[in-house]
């Protein structure tokens, strides 16, 4: 059967041209970069701390002397399994900040008072309770970052080790620990395991920095330990032309080369606007 001359024309208008395909492809790549830059930004950060520089999962390094005017610790936190208890000491009048950030980097929880208390952190999978003198923070991923900062007067050495000393008293701990130090300090009869389980490894693959589509390869990696929210999911939708899939892997294969440039050149878009963003706040 043949196809009128109309019929072909009307074909032919409603078929997206390739060219109309590729700038699809770039404005979507575009928005997805700029939606997954922070997961890439906070992938890279986790590298350089726990592979490069050796630091532990789930344990507080404490900065020892003062950045400017503040005394930093941070940690990061595997929630994949149980969670982590925080406890402060007693601050006073000493000014200090406690956040939990997500992936995105967004603030989930922020410590506060003279007496703060205790926070039981639980990862998205974890339905128990919190003990009664500690409070629940749930966490929207299975990996977070802890900061912890002391304001001090770095001209002043009492002030300092003033600050030092509340540090050092500033706990992270497994319920393990937590129970084990209660029995100690407390001679509470409390729930004790005596085989606890394995410490969290840091094994990720490094970030590969000269690759523009490691961008999506980290971003995804990172998206792959959080609970999506509604908002997740309708971008996720949104840019589904991209194959974009939390927790695996970006198959830049699966494009045509003139789509893989096009797709390339939406991340380099994002890049741009990205910079001039934070070039106008310099």
């Amino acid at each position: 059967m043949r196809l009128g001359r109309r019929a072909v024309l009307a074909g032919l208008v409603a078929a997206p041209s390739a060219n109309a395909q590729t700038t699809d492809l770039r404005v979507l790549a575009r928005r997805a970069a700029i939606y997954l830059a922070p997961l890439h930004a906070t992938y890279a950060r986790r590298y350089r701390d726990t592979v490069e520089r050796g630091q532990k999962l789930n344990k507080l390094i404490r900065q020892l002397s003062p950045r400017g005017d503040a005394l930093p610790a941070a940690a990061w936190l595997d929630l994949s399994g149980e969670p982590m208890f925080l406890t402060l000491p007693r601050m006073g009048e000493r000014r200090y900040r406690v956040i939990l950030l997500d992936p995105f980097l967004r603030i989930v929880a922020e410590m506060s008072g003279a007496e703060p208390r205790p926070w039981m952190i639980a990862g998205p999978a974890w339905t128990g309770i919190a003990p009664s003198e500690a409070d629940a923070v749930h966490t929207p991923a299975k990996s977070m970052w802890l900061r912890h900062t002391l304001t001090v007067d770095a001209k002043d050495d009492d002030d300092v080790n003033d600050a030092r000393g509340l540090q050092a008293k500033t706990l992270l701990e497994t319920p393990d620990e937590r129970n084990q130090r209660r029995i100690l300090e407390m001679q509470e009869l409390m729930r004790y395991r005596t085989d606890p389980p394995p410490e969290p490894v840091a094994d990720w693959p490094p970030p590969r920095p000269t690759d523009p589509f490691d961008l999506f390869e980290t971003g995804l990696a990172m998206l792959g330990d959080c609970a999506l929210g509604e908002r997740d999911k309708r971008m996720l939708e949104e840019l589904a032309p991209l194959h974009l899939r939390p927790g695996r892997h970006f198959d830049a294969r699966s494009f045509s080369e003139a789509e893989r440039a096009a797709i390339l050149q939406g991340i380099a878009d994002a890049g741009s606007e990205i910079e001039a963003a934070r070039a106008s706040l310099d």
